[in-house]
């Protein structure tokens, strides 16, 4: 997962200030969908922005004019993309998360249920990997070794049942209530449009 993907996806719930995509990339969960230094941040900004990828808009709170960036058409081309490639295996950091908090309703869910499907082959054959690693009777693993063996696999079943309980709300289509207290759905929607219509 690029920094620049990450960037894009965080841009996709609102426009936003260098300082609220900073916040995003800082908050206590971050480490789940992404890792990135602070100093890096506006190199990445005036790099998309000079590859069309996103604007500048002013924006005014309280007499106080705020810098927004904002997805360009070729931007959310882009982002959607980026969202409907399979993901990387997981490693530090997931990117599977990260595109499944910036879905949104104009995305085909199948595309989702594909990434999902995709995930689980992976994850059941590193989980059998692990299994018979710590039997093989060639590699060395030690006693502390086997606490984290028993962690890789507690985490890869919890993950085989997550995604068998995702797929199942996908298919049935029973996803779970989402919150929206800001109505962000309708607005990103809106804004994909007028985006997307402007760069016709």
């Amino acid at each position: 997962m690029s920094i620049e993907h990450s960037i894009l996806a965080v841009i996709s719930f609102r426009p936003s200030t260098g300082y609220d995509i900073k916040s995003e990339f800082e908050h206590k969960a971050a480490g789940l969908f992404w890792g990135m230094s602070y100093g890096s941040l506006y190199p990445k900004l005036k790099k998309l922005e000079e590859q069309g990828f996103i604007t500048t808009i002013e924006s005014e709170t309280d007499g106080r004019r705020k810098k927004l960036y904002e997805l360009t058409g070729k931007g959310w081309t882009e982002l959607e993309s980026w969202l409907s490639r399979k993901p990387e295996p997981p490693a530090i950091k997931d990117e599977l998360f990260i595109k499944m908090a910036a879905w949104h309703d104009e995305m085909d869910q199948s595309i989702l249920a594909q990434h999902l499907k995709e995930r689980a082959r992976d994850s059941q054959e590193i989980l059998n990997f692990v299994k018979e690693w710590k039997q093989n009777n060639t590699s060395y693993i030690n006693s502390v070794g086997m606490l984290a063996m028993r962690y890789a696999e507690l985490k890869l079943e919890a993950e085989l049942t997550w995604i068998k309980e995702s797929l199942t709300s996908l298919e049935n289509d029973e996803l779970p209530a989402g919150q929206d207290p800001k109505n962000l759905g309708v607005k990103q929607r809106e804004r994909r449009k007028n985006a997307l219509k402007n760069e016709l």
